[in-house]
C-alpha cells in the first residue's frame, strides 16, 4: 500500500491533464533544466536583459499613444524559417500548401492582420499589438545553396515525444539548422496529447526551435479542428520568443508582462463573456490571448507588453540578435515574403552597390560602381515597401547617416531610371 497510494494519487492528478491536447513547453523546460545545470543561470541572464530593455523602452517612450507603442514607421524583423517534415506515413508528409498556410497565419497573427481581431472585446482591443515580425521560408540553406525552406525526412519512428528525437537524424528525426540563422520548426506525429512544444531561449543550440503535431499545423490538409487555424504554431513560437503562458504557469501566477491580467489557470474551449479570477476585475481573464490554451477559434491577440518582451531578444546583446544578420534569406525573399511588395524588385546580385559596416548603428559607407550612376536616386526602404528617405548620388563613395532608423531590416536602393540596384541594411 505504501507504493500503491502514491501511484494512485499520481494517476488521479495527472491523467486528466495528460488526456487532453495542449502545449507541453512547461514540462519540456523542466526536463531541459534537469539535463542542463547551467541553463538556469542563462535564463536568469536573459530575464535580467529583458527587464533592462523594458525599462529603457519606457524611458524612451514619449508623445502620443501610437508612438509610445512603437508602431509608426517601425520595420519588421524578418525571421527565416526552415520546416522539417518528419513523416512515417503518407498522411504525415504534409503538403507545401499546408506549410505555406501556416506561414500565412504566423504573419497575420504577429502582424495584427488576422481578421478575427474583430472578436476581441472592446475593453481589451486597445491592447492588441502588431508585434513587428515577418516569418519567411528560407531560400538559402546553411551551405549558401538555394532551398525551399521545407525539408522532408522519412522515418521508421512512428511517433515522437518530449525526448527531442524528432530533432536528431541519428534518432529518426532531422537535425536542426543553425539557430543563429533560422527558426527551426519540426512537424511530425507527436504522441501523448502533445500539440506542440518549444525550446527555451538560451537553451542547447542543437535543440532550438518548435515541434508541432502534424494535425495541428496550418489550415489545410491534415489540420483538424479545434486546432486547424494554425494557432498552435503561433503559441509555440511565442514561447520561442520568450513568452510565458498568461496564467504564469501556476495559480494566479505572473507571466512577466504588465498588460496581461492575472488569471487562475489555463482556459479551454472557446470561452465568452467576462470571467473573473484572481480578482482581475473589471474585465477578467484575457482568454483570447495567443498564450492561453483556448481553441484556435478563440485566440486573437498579443499585447504590447508581450511584443516588448519578444522584441527584447533582438536588441543588441539579446539572445536572438544574431538572426538580424541571417544569411538564410535573399533580398528578394525578404521584400516579397509575407505581404506583397509595393515597389519593383531590383537586382542585388551584380555587386555594384555595397555598404559598410553592416549591421550598422550610426552611419555606413556607400560604394557604387559605374560613373554613370552619378545623379541616381538613392532610397532607404523598409520591409513593408515604405520609402523612409531619399537623396541624390553625387559621388561614387560617400557616408550615409542611418542613426535615425529604428532597429530592423531595410533596403538601400539606387536607380537612374534604367538600372536599379539593391542591398540589405541591418540597423542595430
Amino acid at each position: 500500500m505504501r507504493q500503491l497510494i502514491p501511484l494512485t494519487l499520481y494517476l488521479l492528478i495527472n491523467l486528466p491533464a495528460m488526456s487532453q491536447m495542449d502545449c507541453r513547453s512547461v514540462e519540456y523546460k523542466k526536463e531541459l533544466l534537469r539535463n542542463n545545470p547551467g541553463l538556469s543561470l542563462k535564463i536568469q541572464e536573459i530575464e535580467g536583459f529583458t527587464r533592462s530593455y523594458r525599462e529603457s523602452a519606457r524611458i524612451a517612450v514619449t508623445g502620443e499613444t501610437g508612438q509610445a507603442h512603437g508602431e509608426k514607421g517601425a520595420a519588421f524583423i524578418a525571421i527565416p524559417v526552415v520546416v522539417h517534415i518528419v513523416y512515417n506515413s503518407a498522411a504525415e508528409n504534409i503538403s507545401d500548401a499546408q506549410v505555406r498556410s501556416q506561414i500565412d497565419v504566423l504573419n497575420a497573427d504577429y502582424g495584427k492582420l488576422n481578421a478575427d481581431t474583430a472578436a476581441i472585446p472592446s475593453y481589451y482591443s486597445f491592447l492588441s499589438a502588431n508585434c513587428g515580425f515577418r516569418f519567411i521560408l528560407a531560400n538559402v540553406d546553411t551551405n549558401g545553396a538555394p532551398t525551399s525552406g521545407i525539408i522532408r525526412k522519412h522515418t521508421n519512428v512512428q511517433h515522437f515525444d518530449l525526448g527531442d528525437h524528432i530533432k536528431s537524424s541519428s534518432q529518426g528525426g532531422d537535425d536542426a539548422w543553425d539557430r543563429d540563422q533560422y527558426l527551426n520548426i519540426w512537424v511530425g506525429n507527436l504522441t501523448g496529447g502533445i500539440l506542440g512544444y518549444s525550446s527555451v531561449p538560451g537553451g542547447p543550440k542543437n535543440l532550438d526551435g518548435v515541434a508541432i503535431l502534424y494535425t495541428a499545423f496550418g489550415t489545410k490538409g491534415t489540420a483538424v479542428a479545434p486546432f486547424n487555424l494554425g494557432r498552435t504554431a503561433t503559441h509555440e513560437i511565442g514561447h520561442w520568443l520568450n513568452l510565458i503562458h498568461v496564467w504564469g504557469d501556476t495559480s494566479c501566477g505572473d507571466d512577466d508582462v504588465d498588460d496581461t491580467p492575472q488569471q487562475q489557470t489555463a482556459s479551454s474551449g472557446s470561452p465568452s463573456g467576462i470571467r473573473i479570477t484572481c480578482g482581475n476585475t473589471p474585465y477578467g481573464d484575457m482568454y483570447m490571448d495567443f498564450m492561453d490554451f483556448t481553441d484556435d477559434i478563440g485566440m486573437h491577440m498579443f499585447t504590447y507588453g508581450q511584443k516588448e518582451r519578444m522584441q527584447s531578444l533582438f536588441a543588441d546583446g539579446g539572445s536572438r540578435h544574431a538572426l538580424l544578420s541571417s544569411k538564410g534569406l535573399s533580398s528578394t525573399a525578404i521584400v516579397t515574403g509575407g505581404t506583397p511588395s509595393t515597389f519593383p524588385l531590383t537586382d542585388s546580385a551584380r555587386g555594384d552597390l555595397s555598404i559598410y559596416p553592416n549591421p550598422a548603428a550610426g552611419s555606413v559607407l556607400v560604394t557604387i560602381k559605374g560613373a554613370s550612376r552619378i545623379g541616381s536616386l538613392l532610397e532607404i526602404v523598409d520591409q513593408t515597401g515604405k520609402r523612409i528617405t531619399s537623396t541624390r548620388v553625387n559621388q561614387l563613395s560617400f557616408p550615409l547617416n542611418v542613426s535615425f532608423l529604428p532597429r530592423g531590416l531595410y533596403f538601400i536602393m539606387v536607380s537612374d531610371g534604367r538600372q536599379k540596384s539593391m542591398t540589405k541594411l541591418v540597423k542595430i
